[in-house]
């Protein structure tokens, strides 16, 4: 008898991290205006509102009314959303443009470029970044915006979800309360709130 559980507890875990591991990839979801839509149970979809007739940019002129996100989730999951502009036909983002403005108090700027929403999202949810829209205005005073003269520009958001139980978000993201301060904390506090 304590030969058949020292067994079951060594099955046990080796199995748990296992499905862990398996829900970590089922339960996400990536989407890009640029990338087809993953089918999964963690699931969106990402507009971009285009501004009407604007075809010749100036700095400070809005580039689209704003990036919004419509949630279609079976579980409480956690949202990051990117912005690029891309001038011409470059598949290297524009380091000098700055898109957004302002966003409200939910969502927080992370290093690696990623806009991190701080709460909770679940089925049924609208979330939009940037209230105001997305613009084309250079990072600083220094930007030589003339260089972008007569070039086309281009907007590609792209969004994730995570579950947000089992705090997956930290090793999908790569994100650590040493580095990331701030978003780890909230985020990690969603996690927990969901019966991690």
């Amino acid at each position: 008898m304590k030969r058949f559980r020292k067994v079951l507890i060594v099955l046990l875990a080796i199995l748990v991290p296992v499905s862990i591991g398996f829900g970590f990839n089922f339960f996400s979801w990536n989407d890009s205006k640029e990338l087809s839509k993953e089918a999964m149970t963690v699931d969106g979809a990402l507009t971009i509102k285009d501004v009407a007739n604007a075809q010749n940019l100036v700095p400070g002129d809005k580039i689209c009314d704003g990036v919004t996100m419509d949630i279609k989730s079976s579980a409480v999951s956690l949202l990051r959303v990117k912005v690029d502009v891309y001038c011409a036909d470059s598949t290297t983002p524009e380091t000098n443009i700055e898109p957004i403005k302002n966003t409200n108090a939910d969502w927080l700027k992370g290093s690696d470029g990623y806009y991190y929403y701080t709460q909770g999202v679940k089925n049924g949810d609208i979330v939009k970044l940037a209230e105001e829209g997305i613009y084309f205005n250079g990072l600083n005073d220094n930007v030589d915006m003339n260089k972008y003269q007569g070039k086309k520009i281009k907007v590609v958001a792209n969004a994730e979800l995570v579950q947000a139980k089992h705090g997956v978000f930290a090793e999908k993201w790569g994100l650590s309360e040493n580095k990331d301060g701030d978003i780890y904390t909230k985020l990690k506090k969603i996690s927990n709130d969901q019966g991690q």
